[in-house]
């Protein structure tokens, strides 16, 4: 039996409940049909006001392909259109729209090209449709452009050939790509490859070769560039490992002083501007060294006062006379005999704890008259006064940091292997996927 039916002001005479429903639902459909359509038109609309990188990276082409896929599909009959669709390609756009600003970020020069490319033909804008390739011709002669002035800069740094420059100019566009994934800068990587040239004497494009893991080194345990190279220089004069392992064993390094509550910079800018310490007491490829320095830092001192102390009591005539002298003014024996056995046999952190026992408590130092602290401080400190009562006064802070840094030392060893094979294993992956560019 036929009804009448009303809705939204349309009469619908002489049909039944099922009919009814099937007229509206079929409304329904053609109604988001349009605002599917009517949303299309509005992106091809933006689309001709940009580029097409402006139109992969914005989202739009994502949101345009899904809208289209989902109007064919209802024509073709193979789908129903549903009033979420709009709201799902629009959050497709937004996932589109987080990867091309990923993007972005980074093929930097990419999106500045495409920006230069815009403001030159809207500039051209009164030429029609010459101003795209006007626009186009001007950001390929300013890529040349930029191309021999980086090459011309190279030339004048290196003293490479045209043809060496422009390789190695390449070459290290690929290595600033790489580094952007490391938060590592363009000038990072040429102070680097500038540092390595100089310090270890590497040909520039070797010097390219090691420059991101060097500036990623260096980024890692706090180092400047230069500090970096002669570092690497001095554990490389006594050590038969590979760079790329000596690199590593900074990092190793710069966990250990960090567990000892060091700055890890620190150790490293004294060991950099002690190499003449370093190169005369380095052994076990200078981690006795690197020991040295924490220990020092522990007692507020830098390692140039390790120096200090251990080439005075090294000069086996006056140190021993020096300490009969103390011995005699402070009525104590003060026998420097293991001290220099330590100094000599490379042991500077034994060293540096022999002279803490030796100074006494800070309570002694404090009952001391002048004198005595100056006979002490020549039999212990090379003559530095201030610098024993420091070694006096931070016993107490350097046995908690001891404490500590024993604790940390065995998660650090078990922990070292494993950084390594990541290090090795992001390094193949990154090469592997760039030399897909070549």
């Amino acid at each position: 039996m036929a009804d009448d039916y009303r809705k939204s002001g349309q009469s619908f005479r002489g049909v039944n409940k099922a009919q009814f429903e099937q007229e509206m639902f079929t409304q329904e459909q053609l109604n988001m049909a349009n605002d599917l359509v009517q949303k299309l038109k509005e992106l091809n609309e933006e689309r001709k006001k940009g580029t097409v990188f402006d139109d992969l990276t914005n989202g739009n082409y994502a949101q345009r392909l899904s809208i289209t896929k989902k109007l064919k599909d209802f024509e073709e009959g193979k789908r129903d259109l549903r009033r979420g669709d709009l709201r799902h390609s629009s959050l497709i756009n937004s996932k589109a729209r987080e990867f091309g600003n990923m993007v972005k970020q980074q093929v930097p020069f990419v999106s500045d090209m495409n920006d230069s490319y815009k403001e030159i033909k809207n500039n051209y804008g009164f030429l029609g449709r010459f101003a795209g390739p006007i626009a186009a011709f001007t950001v390929l002669a300013k890529l040349a452009y930029d191309f021999a002035q980086d090459v011309a800069d190279i030339r004048k740094e290196t003293g490479l050939t045209v043809v060496g420059a422009s390789k190695l100019n390449v070459q290290n566009k690929k290595i600033y790509l790489q580094a952007k994934l490391y938060l590592l800068t363009q000038e990072e990587i040429d102070a680097a490859q500038k540092s390595i040239r100089d310090n270890l004497g590497l040909s520039a494009f070797e010097a390219a070769d090691l420059s991101l893991n060097f500036a990623r080194t260096a980024a890692a345990t706090g180092q400047t560039s230069d500090n970096m190279a002669k570092n690497l220089m001095l554990f490389e004069s006594v050590s038969s490992a590979s760079r790329e392992v000596l690199m590593n064993q900074m990092r190793t390094n710069s966990a250990m002083i960090q567990a000892a509550g060091i700055v890890p910079s620190l150790i490293f800018d004294d060991i950099a501007q002690n190499a003449e310490f370093f190169a005369k007491f380095a052994k076990d490829g200078g981690q006795n060294i690197v020991q040295a320095g924490i220990a020092a830092r522990k007692l507020g001192l830098e390692m140039s006062a390790v120096a200090s102390i251990s080439e005075s009591l090294l000069n086996f005539e006056s140190s021993i006379e020096d300490s009969m002298n103390a011995s005699m003014l402070l009525g104590r024996e003060i026998n420097t005999d293991r001290a220099r056995q330590l100094a000599l046999a490379g042991d500077q952190e034994g060293l540096m704890k022999e002279i803490q026992r030796l100074a006494g408590s800070e309570a002694e130092f404090n009952r001391m008259n002048v004198l005595q602290r100056e006979a002490l401080a020549t039999a212990l400190a090379g003559g530095d006064v201030e610098r024993l009562s420091r070694i006096v006064r931070n016993q107490q802070s350097s046995a908690s940091g001891e404490i500590a840094a024993n604790s940390g030392q065995s998660k650090i060893e078990n922990l070292t292997n494993i950084t390594n094979q990541m290090l090795d294993e992001g390094n193949r992956i990154m090469k592997s996927g760039f030399r897909k560019l070549d």
